[in-house]
């Protein structure tokens, strides 16, 4: 049995990620400005938080009050791509369609700067500016909600095909 898409839960699903993004960015902003302003422990309670997913190297960081972003420039590019790809899914598809899959070529297209770009900086071939270091990120960042959404989306659907499908296998009463 098919269940239809639910453009309710797609809605859904995209407003749960738009303020985990929300979320998320202003926590790499909030770090500097604890430390900017002397609460030097809840900016490294910030910044442990952040760890986990980015080395945090200085040099590699835009600053704000003089302080490292929670971040690095790559990861910033990621998450703000993240947040910006979410507002151009919303404007450009909508919530009554059902999300469909980028391109494969556009996912390679968009992930070929990023990957040349790190793999270089790591094999030490060369140092790449802050601001290329956004950009690929950015641009990476951004196609991701595209399959995040409709990775999800179809998670939902197929939990909805299971219950509906649970439900015309009960037995009915007995007489």
């Amino acid at each position: 049995m098919t269940v239809p898409p639910d453009p309710g839960a797609v809605r859904r699903i995209w407003l749960l990620a738009a303020c985990g993004a929300a979320i998320w960015l202003a926590g790499v902003f909030l770090a500097p400005l604890l430390a900017g302003r002397g609460a030097g422990g809840a900016a490294r309670l910030v910044y442990a938080v952040y760890a986990p997913v980015c080395h945090q190297i200085p040099a590699r960081s835009f600053r704000l009050l003089g302080q490292p972003l929670a971040v690095c420039g790559r990861c910033l590019g990621i998450y703000a791509g993240f947040a910006a790809g979410l507002i151009l899914y919303a404007l450009a598809r909508g919530f009554r369609r059902p999300p469909v899959l980028p391109p494969a070529r556009l996912f390679l297209l968009l992930t070929l700067p990023l990957a040349v770009d790190g793999l270089g900086g790591l094999l030490r071939l060369w140092r790449s500016p802050i601001g290329l270091r956004f950009a690929t990120g950015f641009a990476w960042g951004g196609l991701l909600p595209w399959y995040a959404l409709a990775g999800l989306a179809d998670l939902v659907r197929a939990r909805r095909e299971r219950a509906a499908a649970r439900t015309l296998e009960k037995p009915g009463p007995k007489k």
